[in-house]
C-alpha cells in the first residue's frame, strides 16, 4: 500500500494529518535545499531563496497537492471498506472471496502501473533537461532555479500517476464486482447504492484535486501552458470513475431484469391460456393473470443503474463546482496580468 495507507485506518483524523505533514516537510525541505545553495553556490542574480521570493504561491499549492494525493489514498481505502462491508448481503462468494475483493481493490499497485508511473517519472527528467521552458532555467546542476523544479516536478507527477493508477485499479475491482459477483434483488436496487457512492467519491477526489490546481492561476504569472492537458485529464478521470462502477452493476440488473420479464411473460402466456380456454369454466378462474401482470409491470418498471437522481444531481454538481474553479482562477490570472500589465 502506497504512502503507509495501512497505518492510518483507525484515527478518523489520520489522512488529513497525513496529508499536512508531508505537506510541511515538503515546504521544510524546499527551505534547507535552498538554504544548501545559498551556502555552496548562491543563487543567481534575479532569483531568490524561497524565504525571500515573492514567488512562494506555487510552492504551497504544490505542497497541498502533494499532500492530498497520499490523503485521499488513505480516504478512498476507506471508502472501499464501508462499500464491501454494506454490499456484504449481496455478495456471491463466501467470506475469503469477499476479502480477495477489497484486496484486488486496494493491494499495493503491480508491476504494468509501477512501469507507467517509472516511464512518467523518467520522461518528466528528460523533458527538463530537453525544454528549458519547463523549469524556467537552463539545466546545471549548480543552478537551483533549475535543480528545484528537476527534484519536485518528477515527484509530482509520480503522485499524481500513483493517484491515477491506484483509482483505476479500485475503479476495475468494482466494475468486475457489479458484473459477477453480486446478487441482484430486483426489488431491493437500492442495496445496490454503494456503486453509485464509491462513482460519487472518487469524481469528488479528483474535482478536488482539480480545485486545488486551480489556485495556481492565482499567483502572479504562475499558470504553466500545460494547465489545460491537466484540466481535460483530471476532467476525464473524473468521469471515467464515476461512470465505469455503475456499468458493471447496470449490466448485471439489466441481465436479471430481462431473465424475470421472461420468466413473467412465460407465466403470463400459460395463465392466459387457461383463462380463454374455452372449457375453462368461471370455478377455475382465479386473480393469478391480474397477479402475474401487476408483477410484471412491477419488474419492468424497476430501474436499471443504482442510482437515484439526487446522486446523478450530485455528480454534475461536483464537475460545475471544479469547471467554476477552473474558470474564475483562469480570470482572476487574466485580470491580474492586465491590471500589473497595465
Amino acid at each position: 500500500m502506497p504512502f503507509g495507507v495501512g497505518i492510518v485506518d483507525e484515527n478518523p483524523w489520520a489522512p488529513l494529518l497525513l496529508g499536512v505533514s508531508i505537506a510541511i516537510a515538503f515546504l521544510l525541505t524546499r527551505c534547507a535545499f535552498d538554504g544548501l545553495f545559498l551556502a555552496i553556490w548562491g543563487f543567481p542574480a534575479g532569483s531568490n531563496p524561497l524565504w525571500r521570493s515573492s514567488i512562494w504561491w506555487p510552492e504551497v499549492v504544490n505542497a497541498t497537492l502533494l499532500g492530498y494525493v497520499p490523503a485521499a489514498l488513505a480516504t478512498a481505502r476507506r471508502g472501499i471498506d464501508r462499500d464491501l462491508d454494506s454490499l456484504k448481503p449481496r455478495l456471491l462468494s463466501d467470506k475469503a472471496e469477499a476479502g480477495d475483493i477489497r484486496g484486488t481493490a486496494t493491494r499495493p499497485i503491480g508491476l504494468a502501473g509501477r512501469a507507467f508511473i517509472l516511464c512518467a517519472f523518467l520522461s518528466t527528467v528528460a523533458l527538463l533537461f530537453v525544454d528549458p521552458s519547463v523549469s524556467g532555467a537552463a539545466p546545471s546542476i549548480t543552478n537551483p532555479t533549475f535543480m528545484w523544479p528537476l527534484i519536485r516536478i518528477p515527484i509530482f507527477i509520480g503522485f499524481v500517476c500513483i493517484l491515477i493508477v491506484s483509482d483505476l485499479k479500485a475503479t476495475r475491482a468494482y466494475l468486475h464486482l457489479g458484473r459477477n459477483l453480486v446478487d441482484v434483488e430486483l426489488l431491493d436496487v437500492q442495496s445496490l447504492s454503494p456503486f453509485a457512492r464509491r462513482g460519487l467519491r472518487s469524481s469528488l477526489m479528483w474535482m478536488i484535486f482539480l480545485i486545488i490546481f486551480s489556485l495556481f492561476w492565482l499567483g502572479e504569472g504562475t499558470a504553466a501552458r500545460q494547465n489545460p492537458l491537466v484540466f481535460v485529464v483530471l476532467l476525464t478521470m473524473a468521469i471515467v470513475a464515476f461512470v465505469v462502477p455503475l456499468v458493471g452493476v447496470h449490466n448485471n440488473i439489466r441481465s436479471v431484469k430481462h431473465l424475470e420479464l421472461e420468466r413473467l411473460r412465460g407465466k403470463i402466456r400459460v395463465e392466459r391460456a387457461v383463462v380463454v380456454d374455452e372449457l375453462a369454466d368461471e370455478e377455475r378462474a382465479s386473480p393469478r393473470l391480474a397477479n402475474l401482470i401487476a408483477y410484471y409491470h412491477l419488474v419492468e418498471r424497476v430501474r436499471e443503474w443504482p442510482i437515484d437522481a439526487a446522486n446523478l444531481l450530485r455528480f454534475f454538481v461536483y464537475l460545475f463546482v471544479g469547471l467554476g474553479s477552473w474558470l474564475g482562477g483562469a480570470v482572476v490570472e487574466r485580470l491580474l496580468d492586465n491590471t500589473l500589465g497595465g
